[in-house]
């Protein structure tokens, strides 16, 4: 289907951007539950033809919008940074309805869990110290290794709304060398990054699968909290270089998209 692959590319180009989520775009495209259940369930060795072609749509997706537009997000970045990261505000708050819908029932513990999500990214946020490693392709087994649990780590934060992997790659000073290899296409550096952002997918997803089945309406809740939590970080993240105008039409142009996401979601929803 080629929704999947649409919102797969989609995670993809959120997953390049600090402070955006690749979960967040999942949520929005109606496809998080099944995104979550089909990694743990092939990971678990319980296949289905079905999980397995989906996974393959999606991670082919998240791919394309890696390699595809890696150069393009970095140079907007850095030339209209109001007007990015009003787009990705507005697709987290256009996000934040959709999350609601699935919360069965808000409770005392759920909004707790609320509290808690939002309070986990403000802490994650002001972690970033603005410095790290060079972007230095090297080689070494030290940086290798740092790499992996970089990997690791990343992969663990893109599969929770709100909370941004390429964030996290940021504060642990990854981000620029991750960056660098993509766009030089040093594949040695992506392997060792790419082996620890598998085996993160794999162990937040079935975490997240066992939340969602026995503590239904606070995980969601949480979900919810990390993506409000979010929003403060996202709307200051271009510093001096704000511009009011932009931030306000990225930001209507991002609850667009989710608009549109939404549309099609429902017209291709796929149960978990």
């Amino acid at each position: 289907m080629l929704y999947v692959l649409l919102v797969g590319i989609l995670m993809g180009l959120a997953n390049l951007i600090p402070g955006v989520s690749g979960g967040t775009i999942a949520l929005l495209g109606g496809l998080y539950e099944r995104f979550v259940g089909s990694i743990s369930s092939v990971s678990a060795f319980k296949t289905r033809k079905e999980d397995v072609v989906f996974l393959i749509k999606i991670f082919v997706g998240i791919v394309i919008g890696i390699f595809g537009f890696s150069a393009i997000i970095d140079i907007s970045l850095s030339k209209v940074p109001s007007l990015m990261y009003g787009i990705f505000s507005g697709l987290v708050i256009g996000g934040i309805p959709v999350v609601f819908k699935r919360i069965e029932k808000f409770d005392s513990s759920s909004f707790s869990s609320l509290i808690v999500g939002c309070f986990f990214v403000y802490l994650v946020s002001v972690l970033d110290s603005g410095s790290g490693k060079e972007a230095v392709l090297n080689h070494n087994v030290m940086n290798l290794m740092y790499d992996f649990v970089a990997g690791f780590f990343g992969a663990a934060a893109m599969v929770l709304p709100g909370l941004s992997g390429a964030f996290i790659l940021l504060i642990m000073g990854e981000y620029t060398r991750a960056i660098a290899a993509l766009r030089n296409f040093d594949f040695v550096i992506i392997l060792f990054i790419g082996v620890g952002v598998i085996i993160g997918i794999v162990f937040v997803s079935r975490l997240m699968k066992f939340l969602m089945k026995r503590f239904r309406s606070q995980t969601f809740a949480f979900l919810m909290g990390l993506m409000i939590g979010s929003l403060p970080d996202l709307f200051t993240r271009p510093g001096s270089n704000s511009n009011v105008l932009q931030i306000v039409f990225g930001v209507v142009s991002g609850l667009a998209v989710s608009y549109l996401l939404s549309i099609f979601e429902k017209r291709n929803r796929i149960e978990p």
